[in-house]
């Protein structure tokens, strides 16, 4: 059977092997609309110099840098599951983004990042970032207000 695009409304470019990205809430495909479509998700860098609870739009993000300038361990804390629920009102269960950790500090040993979950967010695999070093956890919705970030 051919398929043509006689009389269609529509451009024949939504045809072929790469289809047009869907807009999805809040315009980006992180995680909305249907779990086969892409997931584009836009980098930002956000940059710590200490203890944080992560918003849900610096998670959006991808990236936390962080650099604490002294020989001493720095805590970052996901926001909770239910904020990362009102962020992304489309996601579905199974729906995914990933969120990468990197630890700067060049000032001593002790220099250790803790990468934590806030309530609802379970953090699966090391969350310690040694010194010099990177993680990048790919965050999983389970349930309502409900995620699972493993370690990749």
């Amino acid at each position: 059977m051919a398929i043509t695009t006689q009389g269609a409304s529509y451009p024949l470019e939504s045809f072929g092997p790469n289809p047009a990205f869907p807009s999805g809430t809040g315009g980006y495909q992180l995680g909305a609309g249907d779990l086969n479509e892409p997931n584009i998700q836009v980098a930002v860098v956000t940059s710590l110099t200490g203890d944080a609870t992560l918003t849900a739009s610096q998670v959006a993000g991808g990236i936390i840098s962080c650099n604490k300038g002294s020989d001493a361990g720095l805590t970052v804390t996901t926001p909770t599951a239910a904020a990362l629920d009102t962020a992304n009102p489309s996601m579905k269960v199974g729906s995914t983004f990933e969120l990468t950790i990197t630890n700067n500090n060049n000032s001593g040993s002790s220099s250790t990042v803790t990468f934590s979950g806030g309530t609802g967010v379970t953090v699966v695999g090391s969350g310690t970032v040694a010194r010099y070093g990177g993680a990048t956890y790919r965050f999983v919705k389970t349930g309502t207000a409900a995620y699972s970030a493993y370690l990749k």
